[in-house]
């Protein structure tokens, strides 16, 4: 059983992804810090109430609205007008959720063993030879991050140079 605080964190999460709305849009339209939404979304700050009815304020709820179990999220046109603004400006936004179900360590691994990337690369070669499912969920940002870390060490190399934005890399 959820205890009431993560109840309350996922019913954050729940509406600022519903309305395709980011963290920094939220701490704006909140006067919060992003730095203290991202807590309280994440379950790593306190929830006081100060700022979850600022949250609430946000979609047009009180407090006790947005917390209620039963409360159905409410329709756009019921959207204070600089949230509605907001939402309208952000609708056909993609929304990216990481994933921790994708195994992209493991998918890159595959990759990095399959032969198939040229000598120098980047992390968006290693994007296109994934598999689709994954693809769609992820940016090559998040390769990027990947293969920084220590456990790739042993088997790239980063060669100083780029494309573009991108670092090419190659295998040792």
């Amino acid at each position: 059983m959820e205890s009431e605080n993560q109840r309350i964190k996922n019913i954050i999460k729940i509406y600022r992804e519903y309305f395709k709305l980011t963290r920094v849009n939220i701490a704006i339209l909140s006067g919060l810090k992003k730095s203290a939404y991202t807590a309280l979304e994440t379950g790593t700050g306190n929830l006081d109430f100060d700022k979850i009815n600022a949250i609430s304020k946000i979609y047009g709820l009180q407090i006790w609205e947005f917390i209620n179990p039963k409360q159905k999220i409410p329709a756009l046109e019921e959207l204070p007008f600089e949230t509605k603004k907001l939402v309208l400006a952000q609708k056909d936004r993609t929304v990216y959720t990481k994933n921790s179900n994708l195994n992209l360590p493991e998918n890159i691994k595959i990759i990095l063993n399959s032969g198939e990337l040229p000598t120098e690369f980047t992390a968006s070669d290693i994007w296109k030879l994934l598999p689709g499912d994954v693809r769609k969920n992820i940016k090559t940002t998040r390769i990027t991050d990947t293969i920084s870390r220590e456990s790739f060490s042993k088997v790239i190399d980063f060669t100083g140079k780029k494309r573009g934005r991108e670092k090419i890399y190659k295998l040792k």
